[in-house]
């Protein structure tokens, strides 16, 4: 087992951590003036509820998209698993 100072974190990890760091960041820009956050967007719909809203659907579309692809991968336990009883070394 790789210890925790050589991991590295796979691309996938670092598009989902990307993809979910920057609508926060944005969110805190626009908390920082309230001004901004009031702007009306469509009726009474302004710029803070809907910046609100795509955090959510980015959190929640990013969280499904990585665990679609995590679950595409075979386990790492079945893999060791088949080399044993194939006698391979592991």
């Amino acid at each position: 087992m790789p210890s925790a100072s050589s991991w590295h974190p796979s691309r996938d990890t670092r598009v989902l951590v990307t993809v979910n760091a920057l609508p926060l960041a944005v969110g805190v820009l626009l908390s920082c003036s309230t001004a901004l956050g009031e702007i009306s967007v469509y009726g009474r719909l302004t710029l803070g509820i809907t910046w609100a809203l795509t955090q959510l659907v980015v959190l929640i579309g990013g969280t499904w998209w990585y665990e679609n692809r995590a679950a595409s991968f075979e386990p790492a336990s079945a893999t060791t698993a088949a080399s044993r009883s194939a006698g391979g070394a592991w």
